[in-house]
């Protein structure tokens, strides 16, 4: 089972593969993207990322939320999806 991370406070120049190899070092990503705006492809400030498994995340989350990241301080927080 996958753990959802939502990742806030990007940079305007943060790439999904500088969400990747970030998050990479605390185990397997299955899935990271930066949201960005239909109209323009701008970034919206947030991007979402998949980790494996929970201990994982877990350690993500211990390690980069309200870490410096390209020039900002992120918050990364479970993703809790609406149902």
């Amino acid at each position: 089972m996958t753990e959802k991370l939502h990742v806030g406070n990007l940079s305007s120049h943060v790439t999904d593969k500088d969400l990747l190899d970030r998050f990479g070092r605390f185990g397997t990503v299955s899935f990271a993207a930066v949201m960005k705006d239909e109209l323009s492809g701008d970034s919206r400030g947030f991007g979402l990322v998949e980790m494996a498994d929970a201990s994982s995340a877990e350690q993500a989350i211990k390690w980069l939320n309200f870490s410096a990241f390209e020039g900002q301080i992120i918050a990364v927080t479970a993703f809790e999806s609406v149902h």
